[in-house]
């Protein structure tokens, strides 16, 4: 189970001016909540139901009799869709709990208390990754695929149950459940209905191999994956290894990531700050690439794990490569499973028109992004061939004509139309977009 929430820590201390204007905006954290994943009649349901099907495979000949002393090793089990390009997609709100004492006796692998349990007694069995920024937007748009962490023999599968909770009730979750070679099952729960691998239970999976799409059915209130892992005796086990980790003394991650894997997964500029909407609504992004110079652009940074005083390097850069400002920010809030923190720039009424670029440094990696500033803009105008047909829309999709480039000349492009942003389409597919001012 998780759950979302956005405390605002509004920071009102400006950076210092530039004769351009720039300055800090705001750091917002989303903090997940927990909850009861599965409550104990489902987990006993669960288990009985492998352990059926188990049998029958193994009579049948689908399921080859488990080698314990073959030790699985599990790849990372979550995927970009195919075409999608981005720097990151998740942050991990908690593990599993090697404290059975509760409420509020935590312990995860790595002696911290990034995991959780209940009053009543459940403690954290498995891995929860959750999808940042942006979740619902990501689920609905199939952004984010579940794939086996190890080749395996599908020995149950659950499916057709509602995806979208937003709160702790008794609903059944979409999952798959693979066993492995040594016999060990690994279970990927709250998966999107209607997303999971067409193939049965029986079937062989390879490592990699798509299973379905992150959800947010069963007890859940927020996309995520939750990772439950068992050997061959259906002992939990935690994948992560650490000195605190009481149930398996190696990793079972053939690259076993940081405890504190600091990245920034999405970097952008924007015409507003985002809107997060209520659960389960998609948010409201307020991306834009295309800027007047006295336009107010909102730069935008979104963080997995920012720590108290970690350090971000902004620069802006333009067309003709020369820096147009850069400064330091010290995160001086506390730390963060998830962030984000946007500054705001205007370049002024004789910026220098063309693609401009906008980078952050975080944790000695550079993420960059581009946008466009000028009486025309043009995303993507390398893209553009001289005589080649090309259709243009409105923003709405509407089709207003279909001409030649003859040169890359926007103003010729975008003749006796009104100002306004135009979205073109080249006879091969390929898109961009034009900005006419005047």
């Amino acid at each position: 189970m998780l759950k979302l929430f956005l405390p605002s820590l509004l920071l009102m201390a400006a950076m210092p001016l530039y004769s351009q204007n720039s300055g800090f905006g705001q750091i917002h954290s989303h903090d997940p909540g927990h909850s009861e994943c599965l409550n104990d009649e489902q987990r006993t349901m669960i288990m009985a139901k492998i352990e059926e099907n188990r049998e029958r495979l193994m009579a049948e000949g689908l399921l080859p009799p488990p080698h314990p002393e073959m030790l699985t090793l599990l790849n990372w089990p979550m995927q970009l869709r195919s075409g999608l390009n981005q720097y990151g997609y998740h942050s991990i709100s908690g593990g599993v709990d090697h404290n059975p004492a509760y409420p509020n006796q935590l312990l995860d692998y790595n002696c911290g208390t990034r995991t959780y349990d209940t009053p009543s007694g459940y403690n954290h069995k498995g891995t929860d990754f959750f999808l940042w920024p942006f979740s619902w937007n990501k689920m609905d748009s199939l952004d984010v695929e579940i794939i086996a962490g190890a080749a395996g023999i599908i020995v149950y599968k659950s499916n057709g149950n509602f995806d979208r909770s937003c709160g702790f009730n008794n609903n059944n979750w979409n999952a798959v459940y693979v066993q492995h070679a040594d016999g060990s099952v690994a279970w990927y729960g709250h998966m999107k209905n209607g997303s999971l691998t067409s193939k049965q239970v029986g079937d062989a999976v390879a490592q990699g191999e798509y299973l379905g799409v992150v959800g947010s059915s069963g007890n859940s209130t927020g996309p995520h994956l939750h990772l439950e892992v068992y050997d061959s005796g259906n002992n939990l086990i935690d994948p992560w290894q650490g000195s605190c980790n009481s149930m398996n003394s190696q990793s079972w991650w053939a690259a076993q990531r940081l405890y504190l894997d600091r990245a920034i997964n999405h970097i952008q500029t924007n015409n507003a700050p985002p809107v997060f909407s209520s659960c389960p609504n998609q948010d409201i992004k307020n991306e834009q690439d295309l800027f007047l110079g006295t336009d107010t652009i909102f730069l935008m940074t979104y963080y997995r794990f920012l720590q108290n005083n970690d350090v971000v390097n902004i620069t802006i850069t333009q067309p003709n490569n020369a820096v147009w400002s850069s400064w330091p920010w010290t995160n001086t809030w506390g730390n963060f499973n998830a962030a984000y923190v946007y500054w705001w720039m205007i370049a002024g009424s004789n910026a220098m028109t063309g693609q401009w670029k906008f980078e952050a440094t975080y944790n000695n990696i550079t993420y960059t992004d581009y946008f466009w500033i000028g009486l025309t803009g043009m995303q993507s105008a390398q893209e553009l061939n001289t005589n080649q047909p090309i259709e243009l829309f409105s923003p709405e999709g509407k089709l207003l004509r279909r001409t030649t480039v003859l040169q890359l000349d926007p103003e010729e492009i975008l003749r006796d139309l009104a100002p306004g942003m135009y979205i073109w389409r080249s006879a091969d597919g390929r898109t961009g977009k034009l900005m006419k001012i005047k």
